[in-house]
């Protein structure tokens, strides 16, 4: 603001009212402050600073005093459908056809728990999804909710859709009302660090002949790939584990253990509760490994299982009193899909 012109005293002035709205200090590298001025006085009016996609904060002289106020960005919403046939991956087919790479990442968010896109997608596979696209001032900005999609993967269709019920059942359903949210992700990798498909097909790598097998998920991926937790839980270990290298194991119940090995390093410690999808480390090659990957193992029980094939329960479903309603709103959705 000093560049700009502006005196300190209204600098500090601003600083200090916005503090409760917003705070200043917590602006961002490289982003840009809007200055207002009077077009023919040339006095300061108005700062305006868009913290994230959704949001600006301005401050202004009202009467007098400097007053700070968030507002909703005021995009014009436009409806979009868009649909594709995988050949090597929903990624690329879908630069393909010219659509958003954020809206793609998006769509494969709302299926992170049911689809694993490094392993499960099949050539001849389909997608369509509809979704908002933003513009401001007649010009396009970015791709808003996913509003409704069906991923058909080796002839299994899924489907979501978008439904508010309540302030506390707000995300993606299926054809049946169901919460496509479940207790654990499909893959321990997002979608958008093996979107170009590091693997080709499902597969348990028996990469070393040892008596015990290989009774695990290998993920191809590049070295420093963001590791996620698949669940919500604890950290019972982080720490060099012999042949797996830099290890994680998560505990989330009585009945399920996460492993992740052959880290690069750690993002988490010994004891440190963890969300579901939170970064617990990065890809490597430590311990027993040949070149970067994760490996990935669940465990039930003490038991090593096999994930593509557990069956989990789904999050909360929509209360049989709504379920008319949900019907309703999606019924164009889905015939449109």
């Amino acid at each position: 603001m000093d560049e700009a012109g502006i005196t300190a005293t209204t600098s500090a002035a601003i600083f200090n009212v916005s503090e409760d709205v917003y705070d200043l200090s917590k602006i961002r590298l490289g982003r840009t402050l809007n200055f207002v001025y009077d077009k023919k006085s040339n006095e300061f009016l108005k700062l305006i600073y868009q913290i994230d996609s959704e949001e600006e904060v301005h401050v202004e002289k009202r009467d007098g005093l400097w007053v700070a106020e968030r507002i909703e960005i005021p995009y014009e919403i436009k409806i979009k459908t868009s649909e594709g046939v995988i050949e090597t991956s929903m990624y690329e087919e879908a630069m393909k056809k010219g659509i958003d790479e954020r809206a793609i990442i998006e769509l494969a968010n709302v299926f992170q728990w049911s689809v694993d896109f490094a392993m499960d997608p099949r050539v001849g596979d389909t997608f369509k999804f509809i979704y908002e696209e933003r513009y401001l001032n007649g010009e396009y900005k970015m791709p808003g909710k996913v509003l409704a999609g069906t991923f058909i993967n080796d002839g299994n269709p899924y489907y979501a859709f978008y439904y508010e019920e309540s302030e506390e059942n707000i995300g993606y359903f299926d054809e049946d009302a169901n919460s496509v949210q479940k207790m654990f992700l499909k893959a321990p990798v997002a979608f958008k660090y093996i979107s170009s498909g590091f693997t080709t097909g499902r597969r348990y790598v028996e990469a070393f002949n040892v008596s015990t097998g290989h009774r695990a998920i290998d993920y191809a991926a590049a070295y420093g790939t963001p590791v996620r937790s698949v669940g919500a839980g604890t950290v019972v270990r982080a720490g060099w584990n012999g042949s797996y290298g830099n290890f994680v194991s998560i505990h989330h119940n009585g009945t399920y253990t996460t492993n992740y090995a052959h880290l690069s390093r750690f993002a988490v410690s010994y004891g440190q509760k963890v969300e579901q999808g939170q970064t617990i480390g990065y890809v490597g090659s430590t311990g027993f490994s040949t070149g970067p990957h994760l490996h990935y193992e669940m465990v039930k029980h003490g038991v090593k299982i096999n994930p593509f094939y557990e069956a989990l329960p789904p999050g909360k479903a929509i209360a049989d009193e709504n379920k008319d309603d949900f019907f309703e709103k999606i019924k164009d959705w889905k015939n449109n899909l």
